[in-house]
């Protein structure tokens, strides 16, 4: 297949690696360094100095014929970018990231069928320009709304699997990672990890996220989400407690607030009024 990714940060490298070791034509779309770093190489590289080629451009020409696009870049960054992805060939648009707004959106300026829901649960990071990632741990599955698209994850080595919820999926993922992001942001640049305090005010916006996920109609999804969403108060406080002390914390918190701050604003107006909670975390 000929495969283009809108992004080629740490979910979209990663991605990019696993397809063309699997034998597809893959193409990125990157800006900056990335893009420098990847035009010199013609391939992705790993930490452990393995490569995978790619062609990397600058922008996405609005003619090019391709069977997929997969777009990567965090939802904040993504409207610039909705005119040449309309204006595509591309048979299958493929949103893969954190979202809480209604994907009806999108399928309008996209046109409709064409566009499917994804989410990349897997641990990636750019270290130098060269990706670092963990595709197989515990609970890393890839999911999609599409039977066929989790065939095309499966080949090229990406544990996979189908939701015909995705509203409910994106909406409730959204809601369990923002406290998480937050727990992240406040401690990568201190000694200590969060107090009693701190995570009760983190578990009162998990409650509060959760809580909206369902007002607007959705089962929270998947069931280990559920779960969460079913702790009693003291439990998700000692969870976010635990989580900030975890190994995973400080590697959170390197993701910056903007696409906190861009979750947490969506929420809101999904809301149409103050959630005083999740507005009390806003980075």
């Amino acid at each position: 297949m000929k495969i283009l990714i809108l992004g080629a940060g740490r979910i979209g490298s990663t991605l990019a690696f696993h397809f063309s070791k699997a034998g597809h034509e893959v193409t990125v779309v990157a800006r900056g360094d990335r893009l420098r770093a990847l035009q010199r190489d013609g391939a992705v590289r790993t930490v452990d100095d393995r490569a995978a080629p790619v062609t990397a451009v600058a922008a996405l020409e609005p003619g090019l014929a391709v069977d997929l696009v997969i777009v990567t870049v965090p939802e904040y960054q993504f409207a610039p970018l909705l005119p040449a992805l309309a204006a595509s060939a591309a048979r299958t648009v493929l949103l893969m990231f954190n979202s809480f707004v209604d994907p009806a959106v999108y399928r309008e300026a996209l046109g409709g069928e064409r566009v499917a829901l994804g989410f990349p649960n897997m641990l990636a990071f750019l270290e130098d320009q060269r990706v670092r990632f963990n595709v197989d741990g515990p609970g890393m599955i890839v999911t999609v709304s599409r039977p066929d698209l989790r065939t095309l994850f499966a080949e090229a080595g990406l544990r996979c699997k189908v939701e015909l919820d995705m509203p409910a999926f994106l909406r409730s993922h959204a809601a369990m990672v923002v406290p998480l992001f937050v727990a992240g942001l406040w401690t990568c640049e201190r000694p200590s990890a969060l107090t009693w305090a701190e995570s009760r005010r983190l578990a009162a916006a998990w409650t509060e996220g959760f809580a909206l996920v369902r007002r607007l109609g959705h089962p929270l999804r998947p069931g280990v989400v559920a779960a969460l969403g079913g702790f009693p108060r003291w439990l998700a406080v000692l969870g976010m407690w635990a989580f900030s002390r975890s190994a995973s914390v400080r590697d959170v918190g390197k993701f910056g607030p903007e696409e906190t701050r861009w979750l947490i604003d969506r929420m809101v107006e999904a809301k149409g009024g103050p959630m005083p909670h999740l507005l009390a975390i806003r980075p």
